[in-house]
């Protein structure tokens, strides 16, 4: 099952692996996303159109806003 997971600029996600990526741009065409800038935990960048983002399943890493929406919901 793939994770919907929009790519927000300056968010860590993991992957099936649990590898840690951080988006660090997104970037427009036409009203509509392109292409998103990526960097890995190790350094290492890559750009990937919005297909590609959808099919690496992330799941959103950062433990500080998932504790905000907790808190939101309660």
């Amino acid at each position: 099952m793939l994770l919907q997971q929009r790519p927000i600029p300056g968010y860590w996600y993991t992957n099936i692996v649990g590898q840690l990526v951080q988006v660090r741009a997104v970037m427009y065409s036409r009203g509509r996303i392109s292409c998103v800038a990526l960097e890995y935990a190790s350094g290492k960048r890559d750009y990937i159109d919005l297909d590609g983002w959808y099919y690496l399943d992330l799941a959103l890493h950062s433990p500080r806003i998932e504790r905000r929406e907790r808190v939101r919901d309660v």
